[in-house]
């Protein structure tokens, strides 16, 4: 039974693979072709929603689809340097509350900081580890939805003309009633 399933499958991939195999070509295959010098190239213009998409699913992705391929160690160094500080504020934490409560529970316990910070010491050192983590927290979350965000304007301004014919300058300016003032003075040239 099972030779005979496998068999069957198999003819039904092959027959379909020997189907559609078979490319269909114009009567003049030269006719249909077309010099690459009348093919125009179209220039690279990203989905914004998609880069958006991208960068949310994984750091950086949004910004490898926008083809910025320098920001990338950017958005890596940031979002590693925010996790790197969240564990040690963490591992802090963990380790002066571990202190803190065994010295509540037992007043005359000995522990690592014996001798050098009091109980209060040790709960301001607690608390304190506990600040940075949250605020570590707070930080990772702004930067990845910073590079989010990033990654948007970065597909929506990837083909902004930034030439040097656009100038704005500030000129005297001459106004109907007849005074002087001051206007900005905007030239596009192309």
């Amino acid at each position: 039974m099972r030779l005979f399933l496998f068999l069957l499958i198999s003819l039904h991939f092959f027959h379909h693979n020997v189907l559609m195999a078979q490319e269909i070509l114009p009567k003049d295959s030269l006719s249909a072709r077309q010099p690459d010098s009348l093919v125009k190239k179209i220039r690279f213009q990203p989905d914004a929603k998609r880069a958006g998409l991208y960068a949310a699913l994984m750091p950086g992705l949004g910004q490898i689809y926008n083809r910025q391929y320098w920001k990338v160690p950017i958005v890596y160094a940031l979002m590693g340097t925010t996790t790197y500080m969240i564990i040690k504020n963490n591992n802090d934490y963990q380790k002066y509350r571990k202190v803190y409560v065994a010295r509540l529970a037992n007043p005359n316990s000995t522990d690592e900081f014996t001798g050098v910070l009091s109980t209060t010491a040790v709960k301001q050192y607690q608390d304190d580890a506990k600040r940075k983590m949250d605020m570590m927290v707070i930080y990772t979350v702004m930067a990845y939805a910073g590079q989010v965000m990033e990654a948007i304007a970065g597909a929506h301004l990837h083909n902004f003309d930034i030439s040097k014919d656009l100038s704005l300058q500030i000129r005297p300016v001459l106004t109907p009633v007849q005074t002087l003032g001051v206007g900005l003075v905007v030239n596009f040239r192309r």
